[in-house]
Formats: structure tokens, sequence, C-alpha cells
């Protein structure tokens, strides 16, 4: 319709100079109009639509990711943070049972050392000439009986310590040292009830209980042995001990000795790995 109108409006301009234009002219005028108005139709019909603003589109998505990576940090952060808080209370945690543990070793360090020195007290009192050979006797009676029984695992290994705790008695004895012979005594005493209620246990009730000492027995370590935490060749090791270390023992549990050493520490070490002290004057006789 709009073509037409032009093709109309042309013609009537120029119908007023007629004498100046042919009417070949006119429709060949109007066809080129024509024509072009339908090209630019064309043009305009097929150019798209703007759809918005690009730039600010793009920095929108821009944006947007800059916030997702950001939210997956602090995310990150955060359980890096909740796990540095759980490995923290894990260590206070450790640091308050060992604090604890020390504190236990520390008290079992006291009684061990007042139940020695009680022990030691009474053994003096009686450490009369005739009250040192009696239990001399006594537990020499003792070892004989041993001779008749047969033994296995560590067994021999504690009659010999007993037999050389006696022997030490003896020689003190012998030299008018009865307080000393008195505690040899009744140390040699403690390693035969040793091994004869291990005996007894294995044969009628195979579950091992702790049995303390009524005398602590001073050791050493004849070689570089494992602290454990608890009997057994499988519990946790606590430290090693070196040779000669000086320890007490306190308990036995089976062929296991519970020891107090000498820097507060308290564990298991198996019976083989030590040996009875005795003073050196008294140690070159009866080795």
């Amino acid at each position: 319709m709009q073509l037409l109108r032009q093709a109309l409006r042309l013609y009537r301009y120029l119908k007023m100079w007629p004498e100046k234009i042919s009417a070949q002219v006119v429709f060949v005028l109007i066809g080129m109009n024509i024509a072009a108005c339908s090209h630019i139709q064309k043009v305009h019909s097929t150019a798209p639509e703007p759809t918005g603003n690009f730039p600010l589109a793009r920095e929108m998505a821009q944006f947007e990711f800059g916030c997702s990576n950001l939210r997956a940090e602090r995310e990150a952060q955060q359980q890096e943070i909740q796990r540095l808080q759980k490995l923290l209370a894990e260590k206070e945690a450790y640091i308050r049972s060992q604090e604890v543990r020390q504190q236990d070793q520390q008290k079992a360090l006291q009684e061990t050392s007042n139940r020695a020195a009680h022990a030691q007290v009474r053994l003096r009192r009686l450490a009369t000439r005739p009250t040192a050979a009696s239990t001399i006797a006594e537990v020499e009676m003792g070892m004989e009986n041993l001779k008749s029984s047969s033994f296995t695992g560590s067994e021999p290994i504690l009659q010999t310590q007993a037999q050389r705790l006696l022997d030490a008695a003896a020689h003190a004895y012998a030299v008018d040292n009865y307080a000393a012979a008195m505690d040899y005594a009744s140390q040699a005493r403690e390693f035969i009830n040793m091994m004869r209620n291990n005996s007894t246990r294995k044969a009628s009730d195979p579950q091992q209980v702790t049995v303390l000492f009524q005398v602590p027995i001073p050791l050493r370590a004849i070689a570089n042995s494992k602290l454990r935490e608890k009997p057994g060749l499988k519990a946790p090791i606590l430290g090693v001990l070196k040779k000669e270390s000086a320890m007490t023992a306190e308990a036995y549990r089976g062929e296991w000795l519970q020891i107090l050493t000498a820097d507060g520490r308290s564990g298991w070490i198996f019976s083989t790995l030590v040996e009875a002290q005795v003073a050196k004057g008294i140690d070159m006789v009866v080795k």
C-alpha cells in the first residue's frame, strides 16, 4: 500500500510537466522507485531486532561465576578449619591423657617407694642374727623343693635369679650384715613364689592375673629391652631400656614383670631380660 501511494505521488508530480518527460521515463522511474522501496523493506524486515545489552549480560555472568568460586573457596576453608579444630581437640585430649598418666605414674612411684621403705624398715627391725638365719634357711628349703619340679619357659631363669639372691643373702650373713641378708632372702622368696604361682595357674586356671610382690625387687637390664604398656609381645612399646638400666619389680603376670624405672616410667618387661641387683662387693662373690 505504501509503494502504491509513492507511485501515485510521483505520477502526479510528473503530470505537471508532460511536455518535458515522456511516458516511458515515467514508467521507468516508477519501477525504480518500486524496486528500491521493495529492497529497503526487505532489508529492514531481515535485520535482527536487538535482544538486549550484551556487555552487561556478559559482566553479570562473570560476576555470578566469581561469586560461585568464592562460595566454593569459603566452603573449602570452613572444612579445613573444622579439620584443624578436630585435630587440635584430639591433641589436647592426648596431652590431658598423658598428664593423667604421668600423675598416675608419679603416684605409683610414690606408693612403691613407700612400700619399699616400709618393707626395708620391717626387715631391718627383724634383722637379728637368728632371724636372718631362719629366713635364709626357709628360702633354701623352698629352693630345694623347686629342684623336684619341672619348669618351662622363663622359669629356669627365674630360679637362677632366686639362687643368685640367696647366695647374696648368705654372703651378707657371713659378714654380719643381717639387714642385707634379710633383704636378699626376701627377694629370693618373691621369685620362688612367682614360679610356684605361675605353675599352679597353668595347671588349674590359664587366666593370668597380676600379683603384687610383697617386697619390691631391684633389677637391672641385661640387654637393651623394650618397655611395654601391657604384658605381651603385641602390646604398645613405651620406650627402650638400655643395658644396665636400673628398675624395680613391683608385680608380675605370668612371665612378665611390672617394673618402675629410675626415671619414673612404669611398664612391663619380660622376665628373662633382667637380673637381680646386688651390692658390688657381693656381686663379685655370687658370680
